[in-house]
């Protein structure tokens, strides 16, 4: 069988809650990462499920650049009435 291997350019959004944007962009890249073993194999075992005979053989996710803020919500506390 041959090896093929591909680039493929990615986006994602990541949402996070933090109390501060600092922390929030530094746990980005947490999530980021390459799948592991199982996940791999899952993915092969439902391309063959469907007729795809082709088998994944290791993933690697880079990031090159730092994240980029898209939206910025800050939560405020609900204002309770009072009981009477």
């Amino acid at each position: 069988m041959n090896e093929y291997l591909f680039e493929v350019k990615l986006r994602a959004v990541v949402r996070v809650r933090a109390a501060e944007e600092d922390v929030a962009r530094k746990v980005v890249s947490s999530v980021l990462g390459s799948p592991g073993s199982v996940e791999i194999e899952l993915a092969n075992q439902n391309n063959a499920a469907v007729g795809r005979p082709a088998t994944v053989t290791d993933v690697d996710f880079f990031q090159e650049k730092d994240p980029r803020l898209l939206k910025h919500e800050i939560t405020r506390p609900e204002l309770r009435s009072p009981r009477s």
